[in-house]
């Protein structure tokens, strides 16, 4: 009897261990990163955004104007033209999805038009903003 009380108990603990290790393998960064994205995107903070965004490969497809933001002075200008009430809603309560690269993202659509934010992993582990996509639907 003893035996099988110590054999269970070794079991779940194994269990639970692998559970642990298994969430722990799942959690690249990105929850934390967006997490703290949401947050200075809701405080507009302009600073802190473009501090988690990669200007080398930036890209904004909303309007031709928009289109020519690739600087970090050029977005902070920009900022609330980007960043609009309707966008920071999306931001706020979109879930994003992970793609066989490793990118993450969010989209959303309207009857003929997507709508998307894509975040790159960086070589460190991090991730950063890589830009917004508009395109038929």
């Amino acid at each position: 009897m003893r035996r099988q009380i110590l054999l269970t108990v070794l079991l779940i603990g194994f269990c639970v261990t692998v559970a642990a290790a298994s969430r722990a393998a799942q959690d690249d960064g990105f929850a934390k990163f967006y997490a703290q994205f949401q947050a200075a995107v809701k405080a507009g903070d302009k600073e802190k955004v473009a501090s988690m965004t990669d200007f080398d490969d930036f890209y904004w497809e909303a309007t031709d104007a928009l289109r020519q933001v690739k600087t970090r002075e050029a977005f902070l200008k920009n900022y609330d033209k980007m960043f609009t009430p309707a966008i920071k809603n999306k931001i706020a309560t979109a879930k994003p999805k992970k793609d066989e690269k490793g990118y993450y993202s969010i989209e959303w659509h309207t009857t003929n038009t997507q709508y998307g934010f894509e975040f790159k992993p960086e070589k460190d582990g991090s991730y950063k903003l890589e830009g917004y996509t508009v395109g038929p639907y």
